[in-house]
């Protein structure tokens, strides 16, 4: 892969650079001024020289020198501040489209979007990424120089230019080799670094179940697997790097001893003055001077690979919506708006999905009728929580249609779709300072309306014992997985949705507690419509109509009494069954 041309990567770059246009440019003029004294000073040298040989007035010549030392040192300052401010920025902009990128996508977007491989994308791919505008113009600086001195050489002696310009293949044949197997090798050291990193959060993630299980060692020997590999890959760059520096160690002296033992044969003809002649060999060196060049390109490579790895993530396909709605409640182009009725009523139309490779659904129909409680029932992976999904818009189906009241859920202003639809989940994440704004999931709601979410939850009497109440901070605050449950049910009921879907968002609480929401819940949000994953029989049994779900496709609807006749629906509920009344809708409850 080049290291620069067409492709994601390439492109990712661009758009940092051009977000950093104005410092891009700061960096730009400090870096043509740096330039500028560093390519005059061996001239001015060689003028001072043979003033002083020429018994001239040579302090003019030696205060440019002085300006011109003072010039290089505080441009390179100001450009090593301006890099630093511009990478610095990159890398925050990187994170946010990558972030943005992800969330657009919605949660079945990508395999990146695992935590681990998530996490080292951002940490170790976009701080790899966020030095590409740097490398870029330091490069095409460090290019300068050997064109430059090659002209001056030239102008200085025709045979000393032609000495010099006979080596400079030699250093582009040099650069070529290094960015061509350095981008290589750079792209599967990252790779392989991300994979690593990948294992360990996923391990830290899990580290109770392999503390409990005694894994540890497997758990090690599993996280540091690809680590021969990030080795051959390191030692492979590393061993290129070497070749290169080894190559330039030895050709490029040797184009500088030419064109030193050329200049001073040219001063023994009398053709160039001593001031010319340590013009030229400062001009040689730092037109041979390949070391910058290659550090440059190292880091370019490195930023086009880290872009190349950010992109799978940046150039995932966003979920797109209706328009929004504007401020006086029309939509600002027609669409369709879902009915005010208190209840949503849901369809599925030939629905199929294909995830992770395999068909999660396959041709599903269905219609939940509005104000009335659903439950999904079926073995794990029959396809439960992607019915869930789909009908609050986490995914879109591969085939076949949704529709809310009516209207395609893809047509839906993404504000009004997410105003309608709720979601409570088996294992809730909690975000906010406190308890209180973890119910609240979003700035503005009353407090009233947070304290009667939790007291619908049944929350209310742990959140009381609390330090602080409902101000305790979330750190603060020692929760059980029933309570961590209770605080997302909280939240799915915090605002007054049409649509409520629970997958499986009440499996560590106990049957009554559960029987408590349920009753609290119809009583408080009478019409709402209600869609569970039920792996409970008593949660099947209180539902208006039961869907049992089976590989992927519906395999019966019915009411759980009518349901329950089939051992095979019973079997289900094993063994969870055998401590039930079969058939009641107040079984086990």
């Amino acid at each position: 892969m080049p290291v620069l041309g067409p492709g994601p990567g390439a492109r990712l770059l661009r758009t940092a650079a051009r977000a950093a246009a104005a410092r891009t440019a700061l960096l730009v003029l400090a870096n043509i001024a740096s330039t500028a004294a560093q390519l005059a000073l061996p001239a001015v040298l060689g003028r001072t020289v043979d003033s002083l040989t020429g018994h001239d007035d040579f302090v003019p010549w030696l205060l440019c020198c002085a300006a011109l030392v003072a010039v290089y040192v505080s441009t390179e300052a100001l450009s090593d501040w301006t890099a630093g401010v511009v990478q610095a920025r990159s890398a925050l902009l990187l994170r946010r489209i990558a972030t943005r990128r992800l969330l657009d996508a919605g949660p079945y977007g990508d395999g990146a979007t695992r935590s681990g491989g998530f996490a080292a994308l951002l940490l170790e791919s976009a701080a790899a990424a966020s030095a590409g505008t740097n490398a870029a113009v330091w490069l095409g600086f460090s290019a300068a120089p050997a064109v430059v001195s090659m002209c001056a050489l030239w102008w200085t002696d025709l045979w000393v230019g032609a000495v010099f310009t006979c080596g400079l293949p030699v250093a582009a044949w040099c650069l070529k080799t290094f960015a061509t197997d350095s981008s290589r090798l750079v792209t599967r050291y990252l790779a392989d670094q991300s994979e690593i990193s990948q294992r360990l959060t996923e391990a830290l993630g899990g580290a109770r179940t392999i503390a409990a299980s005694d894994t540890a060692a497997r758990e090690q020997e599993r996280i540091l697997r690809p680590l021969p590999n990030l080795r051959r890959s390191s030692e492979a760059l590393w061993r290129l790097q070497g070749r290169t520096v080894a190559r330039s160690t030895v050709l490029f002296p040797l184009v500088q001893i030419a064109v030193i033992a050329t200049a001073g044969l040219a001063l023994a003809q009398g053709r160039i003055t001593p001031g010319q002649m340590l013009a030229a060999a400062e001009y040689a060196a730092m037109g041979t001077g390949l070391g910058m060049s290659m550090m440059f390109l190292g880091q370019l490579a490195r930023a086009r690979s880290g872009a190349e790895r950010l992109s799978t993530v940046t150039d995932l396909e966003p979920m797109r919506y209706g328009p929004p709605e504007s401020p006086d409640g029309h939509p600002d182009v027609p669409s369709p708006v879902p009915s005010p009725a208190p209840g949503a009523r849901v369809e599925l139309r030939g629905v199929r999905v294909c995830h992770a490779g395999r068909q999660a659904l396959d041709g599903v129909g269905l219609t939940v009728e509005p104000g009335r409680v659903t439950a999904l029932v079926g073995r794990s992976g029959a396809g439960k929580s992607t019915v869930t999904a789909l009908l609050g818009r986490l995914l879109d189906p591969d085939h076949g249609d949704v529709l809310l009241d009516g209207v395609p859920i893809a047509r839906l202003p993404k504000d009004v779709l997410r105003h309608q639809v709720a979601f409570a989940f088996e294992r809730p994440r909690l975000f906010g300072q406190d308890v209180a704004e973890a119910v609240a999931a979003a700035p503005g709601v009353p407090h009233r309306d947070v304290v009667h979410a939790a007291r619908l939850a049944r929350a209310e009497s742990f959140i009381d014992r609390l330090p602080a109440g409902y101000a305790t901070p979330l750190g603060d605050a020692a929760l059980s997985g029933g309570e961590i449950q209770r605080l997302g049910l909280a939240r799915a009921f915090v605002r007054p949705a049409r649509l409520l879907l629970l997958d499986d968002a009440t499996s560590s609480l106990d049957m009554a507690t559960e029987h408590e929401i349920d009753q609290a819940l119809a009583a408080g949000r009478a019409g709402t419509t209600r869609v569970i994953v039920a792996h409970r029989v008593s949660s099947a049994a209180r539902a208006d109509r039961v869907v049992w779900l089976e590989n992927g496709q519906v395999r019966a609807v019915g009411t759980h009494r009518e349901l329950w006749r089939q051992a095979e629906y019973r079997a289900v509920f094993q063994p969870a069954a055998t401590s039930a009344v079969p058939g009641t809708r107040g079984a086990a409850g």
